[in-house]
């Protein structure tokens, strides 16, 4: 009995049958099959690029090509597939120069040869498949998916530590996109390793610009700005990124890391909304909990620098520098927060009690009748009198 098992050479065959036919589903399973009967196949890779890359899939349809360029990189049909991929993304001297390479280990080939004197001398046209993705929407005009390709590609070969190629695809990416992000913050990190921080510096400020909520463009931008020596901007720039993630603690991480190197400069925080001061009020909570007193009043500090005029902050960190026995700033939060919110029992309460305890009764005295408030509640009346009973005794 007749077995009815394909080979992967007899899917192959078939896939190519589809494809001249224009039957690109069936030859997406043909080729499929296969690659997965021999995932070493490199013309099967070569069939499945093709596929992908006239169904728009650029970035996949790179991937399979990259794969059968690894796998063979002597075989004409992946030579000259990935010669005319490079070409339609604009990329005619990369094709040239892997046309070039591959006559010079294989110089009989006249075929290849002939391709390559033609394109040398030929400008390259717009491929059929791109006129027809451009037609849909699919590529906008310009080659916007064509960058994206391209930075796809370089992002490839920076995973295989190819870092030369890697750069070709991300300026190659930024001919066809100028704006790009990606593109231009990826060329900023190669730069960087390459020790050209000004040209990096100058990358990742157009991929910010362009793209000032992607995390990895802000946060390579800050190393790159605290590298350079520019601290405040560095600070400045995460203060920015916390206002829209205020809830990113890595985020807060490298603003305190910036703040610390920038030594003495105060913490500044206008323009934060105050959702950042529950960050921080929460923050310290936990700080405290901790047993962190010192790191815990500096949150409640930096919650005041967004909202001054909340009594209960002013309270709770009134607390930790008793706690820490710190008199002078207790006492000075206390007032603040009488001053802000007279009518409050509890903030006229402790004030008393731990001016009583310290044995500062007449200041005490004295603070409330500079802080007394147009309408004085019965608290504040009643608590006058007492003072005034206890400093007669």
């Amino acid at each position: 009995m007749e077995s009815t098992v394909k080979l992967p050479q007899e899917w192959y065959e078939e896939g190519k049958e589809c494809l001249e036919r224009g039957e690109r589903g069936a030859a997406q399973r043909a080729f499929e099959e296969a690659l997965a009967l021999d995932p070493y196949y490199p013309q099967a890779l070569c069939g499945l690029s093709k596929v992908l890359w006239q169904e728009g899939k650029l970035r996949e349809a790179g991937e399979a090509i990259n794969r059968a360029l690894e796998i063979d990189p002597d075989d004409p049909e992946v030579i000259m597939h990935c010669a005319d991929i490079f070409i339609q993304v604009g990329r005619k001297d990369d094709a040239i120069e892997i046309l070039r390479a591959y006559v010079g280990r294989n110089p009989w080939d006249e075929e290849v040869r002939h391709h390559m004197t033609t394109l040398e001398q030929t400008p390259p046209a717009v491929s059929p498949e791109v006129e027809r993705l451009q037609a849909t929407g699919d590529v906008p005009e310009g080659g916007r998916s064509a960058a994206d390709f391209l930075v796809s590609e370089g992002e490839a070969q920076c995973e295989r530590e190819r870092q030369e190629r890697a750069k070709v695809c991300f300026e190659m990416a930024l001919e066809h996109d100028p704006h790009h992000p990606r593109a231009h913050n990826n060329l900023g990190v190669l730069l960087w390793n390459e020790g050209r921080l000004t040209e990096a510096l100058e990358h990742f400020q157009q991929a910010f610009h362009h793209a000032p909520h992607d995390e990895d463009i802000v946060f390579n931008s800050f190393h790159a700005l605290v590298e350079a020596g520019f601290l405040g901007e560095a600070r400045d720039l995460m203060k920015l990124h916390i206002q829209h993630n205020p809830s990113r603690e890595e985020a807060w991480e490298l603003y305190d890391y910036a703040s610390l190197l920038l030594r003495g400069m105060p913490w500044d925080g206008k323009g934060l909304g105050a959702e950042v001061g529950e960050v921080y009020r929460s923050m310290a909570k936990k700080l405290e909990k901790g047993g962190d007193l010192y790191g815990a009043a500096e949150a409640l500090h930096r919650a005041l620098v967004v909202d001054p005029h909340d009594a209960k902050t002013l309270r709770r960190l009134a607390r930790l520098h008793r706690a820490l026995n710190h008199e002078e700033e207790a006492q000075s939060l206390y007032e603040e927060a009488l001053r802000i919110a007279p009518h409050s029992e509890k903030v006229f309460d402790e004030f008393v009690s731990y001016m009583e305890e310290r044995g500062k009764l007449r200041e005490a005295l004295a603070s409330l009748e500079r802080l007394r408030p147009d309408e004085v509640s019965e608290t504040w009346e009643e608590g006058v009198r007492r003072l005034r009973e206890k400093l007669r005794e």
